[in-house]
């Protein structure tokens, strides 16, 4: 009992801003989870688009979301993150809400491309926010406590949506958008209660004149891909190339959930630095090529012993995602240069979203039409990814006494900026 009560106190946020905005990550997220799990039917059925339509209207939402990630970053930096992240997040409700009258496509797209904007920036903000208001010895772990928060959200609003889709009545549907949308609404208004971090001072150097961070998070934005293997790739896999049933897809995805919530504030322990974080993005290019390779020998399977080999790739995957996630906040945060958290977490944010728009289409070439050679390519992908990533933070390492105005973090430990309360 002392054990379990010891691993629940590291899993929640200390009595504060981190744990408002871990309950409210919690609330929206369960929303989120509901409605990513049925918009494809609702879009296609309830409101009555035709489906390319909406896969039309999702990718030109998507083109518009990667574009606004680094000027929203910037002008967190100019304003200050709250005020925007509050901002953000009431967006998306207003947006959200908005779905219930998405019958035609004018308002569709519109309403698609306000939404998706919100939520690709939100990320970026979030992060730098969350960076600013805490310490450097802490910020990694603070930023793993929210995402556990977040991954128990997912996995109740999967279930909710589970539900709603059993019913596949247009009420049940109308309502889980206005729950959501409510409960965004609320976030963004208890968000402006939390302490204001000042605006930071301008850092005029362009992003352009520093190649080494673009390289680190094209790297890192690389191994974003691995969340493309299980929505994607398994299920294209499980029906095309073996014999297992599809739903065992499903099974993967809900382990992925569980074992985020539960490990990601331990895979982040120790991770506090760029040559740490380098180290734990290596770890994981190596484990999500493991991971392919688990899945490229389920070819033609069956049984218990396919079954085994899923879930053990399933295994490796999870191992892959919790440090790529951790090797990416150490890295973006302790390259950052002092007064321009925003806009480098806008950039990183910008990488992964090009990597995420490209995932689908990849996935369904390698996976979907070149089967098992498709998994080896993949895995090539990820230990390039995982192991470049060394030495372009090495580089990036090399060349921060140019770009900041103080030295990166690499273990050690540090003060948080002056802020003060409204």
């Amino acid at each position: 009992m002392q054990a379990l009560r010891r691993y629940w106190h590291g899993q929640v946020p200390p009595p504060g801003p981190f744990r408002v905005m871990a309950l409210g990550a919690l609330v929206t997220t369960a929303g989120g989870g509901a409605w990513y799990t049925t918009w494809a039917v609702y879009l296609t059925t309830v409101a009555g688009l035709p489906p390319p339509v909406v896969g039309l209207g999702l990718m030109v939402a998507g083109g518009a979301g990667l574009l606004a990630a680094t000027p929203v970053g910037a002008l967190a930096d100019r304003i200050g993150p709250r005020a925007l992240l509050a901002v953000l997040i009431a967006t998306e409700g207003v947006s959200m809400g908005a779905f219930v009258f998405a019958q035609h496509v004018a308002v569709f797209l519109p309403v698609a491309v306000l939404n998706t904007m919100a939520d690709r920036a939100t990320a970026g903000v979030r992060t730098a926010y969350v960076a600013q208001l805490a310490d450097e010895r802490t910020r990694v772990g603070l930023l793993a406590r929210q995402r556990v928060a977040s991954h128990l959200g997912y996995t109740v609003g999967a279930a909710a949506g589970s539900v709603c889709l059993t019913l596949g009545t247009p009420a049940a549907f109308h309502v889980l958008i206005a729950v959501n949308a409510v409960t965004s609404l609320i976030y963004a208004a208890m968000i402006t209660r939390l302490p204001v971090v000042p605006p930071a001072a301008r850092e005029r150097r362009s992003l352009v004149r520093d190649p080494a961070f673009l390289a680190v998070v094209t790297t890192t934005g690389l191994l974003s891909l691995c969340w493309g293997l299980v929505s994607t790739a398994l299920p294209l896999w499980l029906v095309g190339n073996t014999h297992l049933p599809a739903g065992l897809a499903g099974v993967v995805v809900i382990v992925n959930s569980l074992g985020v919530a539960l490990l990601q504030v331990a895979a982040s322990r120790g991770c506090s630095g760029p040559r740490r974080g380098a180290l734990r993005a290596a770890w994981s290019g190596t484990a999500l090529a493991v991971a392919c390779l688990l899945f490229a020998a389920t070819s033609g399977g069956s049984g218990a012993v396919a079954v085994g080999l899923v879930l053990l790739a399933a295994t490796a995957h999870l191992a892959g995602e919790l440090w790529f996630i951790a090797a990416r906040w150490s890295l973006t945060l302790g390259l950052t240069p002092s007064g321009a958290t925003g806009r480098y977490q806008g950039v990183a944010a910008t990488a992964q979203a090009g990597a995420q728009m490209i995932s689908p289409a990849l996935m369904t070439l390698l996976i979907g039409s070149w089967g098992r050679p498709g998994w080896f390519v993949l895995a090539a992908v990820f230990l390039a990814a995982g192991g470049a990533t060394v030495p372009a933070a090495r580089w990036a390492v090399r060349t921060r006494a140019g770009v900041l105005s103080r030295p990166p973090s690499i273990g050690g430990t540090g003060s948080g900026p002056r802020r003060r309360h409204p």
